[in-house]
């Protein structure tokens, strides 16, 4: 039965009912001279009229004492003298809920709607009591009913589109309401706030560009029309100011903020959206103007000059940079930002400048641990590894003080790690580097990248902390012997490089998720071990598996056409291989060098001497090539 699920939210219908209870009613007996009730004879009309005001009043006294049953009695003898009044009957109904005869009160205003179509405050009633019963198909008919007895009402439009959107999924036939009722609901702003709100969320939760472009631009063009409306809506300005920057139209954007900017002069908060979006348009003479002023209107505004010290720094402007970073330190010094950003560009120039100003932050902040570990970033850079090690660890210490699992930046872990590495503590290194992976596995790549580009001694201090990783339980275990298998190859240890190839392999073929592994740049550095241990056979079946995979890797095409054309087999396909490398890096010595060999295999002595004539150009010196035009040079001579 509905009676069981219509009492929790019966005072909502209580509040309702009272609040059309509150407008006006038949107006009390007129008044003469004196303040006495005029006693003339009424007409019966008057007659049936005071009775209702009578009746109304004691129903009003009733409700005040909690007296429901005499309330409602009160109210329908009003109700029987003046049947067409919705606010009685919603009196009525509603003292009839708070005696929980929720069957009885929705019998009451269902008979008055039939009687009374066009009554909107008893269409709301009943609609808000179907709503806690849950029949969202009647709830749904009622406000049909509103929108087409009062179009021009945007109420019923409204709640319309929210009942629909409730009965059904996704927001389309919402849409569709309100957007039906943009040409009929007067005024029809509320329509198109509640349109935009609609569309910034299927802007959130878009799935493709395509439908988050649509609804930004259909929610630019309603907030437009609702900033005309409500031209000193701020709220609205903002949000359409950040819709146009987003869609990249900039111009109308910096216009809106103006306006914005016009109605509240002091805003801080325009004033940066304003330099923002200058800085977006590449006009950061513009930016540095706005906040420049606002800098001198607000001397004390610290943020203003960290804002100017980020605009400066992006203009490769250093020394205003530096400038504006002090005066921020100076005006919010317990905030480490600004700290962090002038140490920052000091390091640039000079590094112990940068650490006298982390040392003189941590007097302000001591223990802050992101002053800390950039500090210890600045040893690192020094070469000062104990100490950086130092920083490091209390840095660690400080932030996993009350949470073991907290973590000190997205970084901190792969820093360590490096520090550790320098330092040749080999197991350290690889639980710091461990623990960096399974946060980010990139960082397994970046710390491969900084062994191949960095001195020879840290590149053998880093393969064996990846040789120690490898033994350590990590769901990247294929990447790691991969990567450490290069790390071999480029330390000319070509045998332990195969051997940690071919585990990657054995742990990609029994773990499916680390498959990604085997990419053609994985089986390029694989035939070059193979190529180097003297297998060239294997070299050449991994090379061919490498531009099955990926038929532009240019490298792998040339090597492959290199290793046909010292066998002198498979000319033909060599000559096109190489071909192709050419096409896609047709300035490479080392590729013109191929060319000219499998010409030379070929027989095509001339043709191959002058394409290795130009690779000498090219790469001068290189006694690889020069040994190729030497024999050229011998099969030439007669």
């Amino acid at each position: 039965m509905r009676s069981s699920h219509q009492w929790p939210l019966a005072l909502g219908l209580v509040l309702f009912g009272v609040a059309a209870g509150c407008r006006s009613l038949p107006s009390p007996p007129p008044l003469v001279a004196g303040g006495l009730v005029s006693s003339p004879t009424l007409l019966p009309e008057q007659e049936v009229a005071a009775q209702a005001y009578a009746f109304y009043s004691m129903g009003i006294h009733h409700e005040l004492l909690e007296e429901y049953p005499q309330a409602y009695e009160a109210y329908r003898q009003a109700a029987e003298r003046d049947p067409g009044n919705e606010r009685l009957i919603l009196r009525m109904a509603s003292t009839l809920v708070l005696q929980r005869k929720t069957e009885e009160a929705l019998r009451a205003v269902e008979t008055f709607i039939e009687q009374n179509p066009s009554s909107q405050s008893a269409l709301l009633w009943l609609a808000t009591f179907y709503g806690t019963t849950g029949d969202s198909e009647r709830v749904v008919q009622l406000f049909e009913q509103m929108t087409h007895v009062f179009p021009k009402n945007p109420i019923g439009w409204l709640q319309l589109a929210a009942a629909v959107g409730a009965s059904s999924s996704g927001n389309d036939s919402s849409i569709d309401i309100l957007e039906r009722g943009l040409s009929k609901a007067r005024p029809a702003t509320a329509l198109r706030e509640e349109l935009v709100r609609i569309h910034l969320a299927r802007m959130r939760d878009a799935l493709t560009p395509d439908t988050r472009q649509q609804a930004q631009q259909r929610a630019i063009e309603l907030l437009r029309q609702v900033t005309e409306e409500e031209p000193g809506d701020t709220e609205t300005l903002y949000v359409l100011g950040d819709l146009l920057v987003k869609a990249k139209e900039l111009d109308e954007a910096i216009l809106i903020y103006q306006k914005i900017e016009r109605l509240q002069p002091a805003e801080v908060k325009v004033k940066q959206r304003l330099a923002s979006t200058y800085l977006e348009m590449e006009k950061p003479e513009k930016a540095i103007t706005v906040l420049s002023d606002l800098a001198e209107k607000n001397p004390e505004a610290g943020t203003i000059h960290y804002y100017l010290g980020e605009i400066y720094l992006q203009s490769g402007n250093y020394e205003k940079a530096e400038e504006h970073f002090r005066i921020a330190t100076e005006k919010i010094a317990d905030d480490p930002d600004p700290w962090l950003k002038l140490a920052a560009v000091q390091a640039e120039t000079d590094d112990q400048q940068a650490v006298a100003t982390l040392k003189e932050a941590l007097e302000i902040l001591p223990g802050n641990a992101k002053l800390l570990e950039v500090l210890a970033l600045v040893r690192l850079s020094q070469k000062q590894y104990t100490r950086a090690a130092k920083l490091m660890q209390e840095v660690y210490e400080t932030v996993t003080a009350d949470d073991p699992k907290a973590i000190p930046s997205n970084l901190f872990f792969y820093n360590y790690a490096l520090v550790c590495t320098h330092r040749r503590q080999t197991q350290e290194a690889a639980g710091w580097l461990q623990r960096a992976i399974a946060q980010e596995s990139a960082l397994l790549e970046l710390y491969v990248q900084r062994a191949m580009t960095g001195t020879i001694t840290f590149r053998t201090a880093a393969t064996r902390v990846l040789g120690a990783l490898a033994e350590l339980p990590t769901s990247e275990g294929a990447a790691v012997h991969a990567h450490l298998g290069t790390l071999y190859l480029a330390q000319e240890r070509a045998p332990k490089a195969i051997r940690a190839f071919e585990t990657a392999i054995e742990i990609a073929e029994s773990h499916p998720l680390q498959a990604s592994v085997l990419t053609p740049r994985f089986h390029f550095w694989y035939s070059i071990a193979l190529d180097q241990s003297g297998q060239t056979e294997a070299a050449v079946e991994q090379l061919e598996i490498c531009v099955r995979l990926d038929p532009t890797y240019a490298d792998a095409l040339n090597y492959l056409a290199y290793l046909w054309a010292n066998q002198g087999v498979r000319l033909d396909e060599a000559a096109a291989h190489v071909l192709s490398a050419l096409e896609l890096d047709p300035g490479n010595a080392a590729y013109m060098d191929t060319r000219g060999w499998v010409l030379y295999q070929q027989g095509r002595f001339a043709q191959a001497l002058k394409l290795l004539l130009e690779a000498d150009e090219l790469r001068p010196g290189d006694p690889e090539i020069l040994e190729h035009i030497e024999k050229v040079r011998q099969a030439l001579t007669p």
